[in-house]
């Protein structure tokens, strides 16, 4: 059954009796439909996306909303998208309207970060509840984390309001650093959706591509080494890559302090630093 949309009006009533209905301070910062509804991009959300910083807060909002009928959805009433989301926790009312909320970490994935609330701009207060706008650029980060179609027409909008593309090819390197993972990669990969789609460049697809490109070869370099192949001959014949390609590879992994390299032997022999 299709899910219907609630607008800025409808949402507002309902952080109303919310603000009522809590009595501990609650900070929300809103990273979805609503964002877009409330920098003029679209007229009305499924849902709300939020992110709480600490357990007392997500208790204190859960709880509210819980007095306020909300309740958690059936399996059968959530797509796998959806699913696949890892909300910490998703609140429904009688009307369809659903809260998706996140605490620290969105999706499983993305940190919400210093910088990201640094960003994140004050629109709503009320009692005890404050609620803050993420920026365009880190919305439009997280949109890139979703299996949800409707997430990629939300990005298009975004990027066709104008970004600091910038400031979203930095936050997503941080998170890279913070997390471990390759999301210069995964924001790639959407960002050729995003072209395919609807036509869109983006100024850092290239570096992005550079940079996962780079990430993936250590990734895959390393591996190699630990299973012995650790010669540039070796590592070249296991993966099917050229001698030069795997020789500037190590050139810079070895610069970066990702490996260490025994000249006195000949061939030179290469061992991982972990």
């Amino acid at each position: 059954m299709k899910r219907s949309s609630f607008d800025k009006e409808y949402i507002f009533s309902e952080l109303d009796k919310l603000s009522s209905e809590i009595s501990s301070s609650v900070n929300l910062f809103i990273i979805g439909g609503l964002g877009l509804i409330n920098y003029g991009l679209k007229e009305a959300t499924k849902d709300i996306d939020v992110v709480v910083k600490t357990s007392s807060e997500f208790d204190a909002l859960t709880e509210s909303l819980e007095k306020l009928g909300y309740r958690v959805p059936g399996s059968v009433e959530i797509s796998r998208p959806y699913r696949k989301m890892v909300a910490t926790k998703i609140l429904e009312n009688s009307d369809g309207f659903r809260w998706d909320i996140f605490l620290q970490q969105v999706c499983g994935a993305l940190t919400f970060s210093g910088a990201m609330k640094s960003r994140a701009t004050s629109f709503y207060i009320k009692g005890f509840l404050s609620v803050l706008l993420a920026s365009k650029e880190d919305i439009f980060l997280f949109k890139s984390i979703t299996e949800r179609e409707a997430d990629l027409g939300d990005m298009r909008l975004l990027a066709e309001s104008g970004l600091n593309w910038e400031i979203i090819k930095q936050e997503c390197q941080n998170q890279s650093l913070f997390t471990g993972r390759l999301w210069e990669n995964a924001l790639y990969q959407k960002l050729l959706d995003l072209k395919s789609k609807y036509g869109i460049k983006s100024p850092i697809e290239k570096h992005l591509k550079a940079i996962a490109e780079e990430k993936m070869a250590e990734i895959v370099i390393t591996e190699e080494i630990k299973k012995g192949n650790n010669t540039v001959k070796t590592i070249s014949k296991a993966l099917k890559l050229s001698e030069p390609f795997v020789r500037d590879s190590l050139a810079k992994m070895e610069k970066k302090g990702l490996l260490k390299v025994d000249r006195s032997a000949r061939p030179y022999r290469f061992t991982p630093i972990s």
